[in-house]
């Protein structure tokens, strides 16, 4: 299993990095929340992205995650009889994890259904073949502060996409968010992105 790549930025879309490790390009299909996350990012540039290797018959496709709560999640989905890797980038691409635990703990069958591909056959899949799991993950000490939607870091990852999504500067809106949580740590996501626009 490739767990993790560090390498030169080599080629960036909305589905997809090329990443060059010791003369090796490797194609690593991603989720448009990761895109994001890479956003600031320059081509030759190095960079650092937890990785997954899918294996079917002869098909082997390496899916690539900012942290590793997205990738444990997208492991999750997986997981799910009709979600296919495919499904689960489009799923992480539409949602945060926080919002898919959120979901699959409150049995909110109408947020996975929202999703394009996603019927209520699987949405009610989803929340049946996870909700231990992820009651589970939420429970470890360890992992408590990687699913804590007040983690400043996650803070600041769904609002930057936010805003990136309304049309900012990430490098300007990066800025604006690391000075308003450095004055006010315990900000929420909405706060947040209220306080941002009127600097921005």
């Amino acid at each position: 299993m490739i767990t993790h790549l560090r390498g030169k930025l080599i080629e960036r879309d909305q589905s997809y990095l090329i990443i060059d490790c010791n003369g090796i390009g490797y194609y690593i299909h991603i989720s448009s929340s990761t895109y994001s996350s890479f956003l600031l990012k320059k081509v030759e540039e190095e960079i650092y992205i937890y990785t997954y290797l899918f294996i079917k018959e002869n098909k082997h496709v390496l899916y690539g995650f900012f942290d590793r709560i997205e990738r444990k999640i997208f492991s999750h989905l997986i997981s799910v009889n009709g979600i296919g890797p495919n499904s689960a980038i489009t799923l992480l691409s539409s949602l945060t994890p926080y919002e898919i635990e959120k979901s699959i703990s409150k049995e909110d069958t109408e947020v996975f259904k929202s999703i394009k591909g996603i019927g209520i056959k699987t949405a009610h899949r989803i929340i049946i073949e996870l909700k231990d799991k992820i009651g589970l993950l939420s429970k470890k000490g360890k992992d408590v502060t990687l699913f804590d939607k007040n983690t400043p870091s996650i803070i600041k990852k769904e609002a930057l996409r936010a805003l990136i999504v309304l049309g900012f500067s990430p490098k300007e809106s990066k800025k604006v968010l690391e000075d308003l949580l450095e004055k006010n740590p315990k900000f929420t996501v909405e706060n947040l992105i209220k306080d941002s626009l009127k600097k921005l």
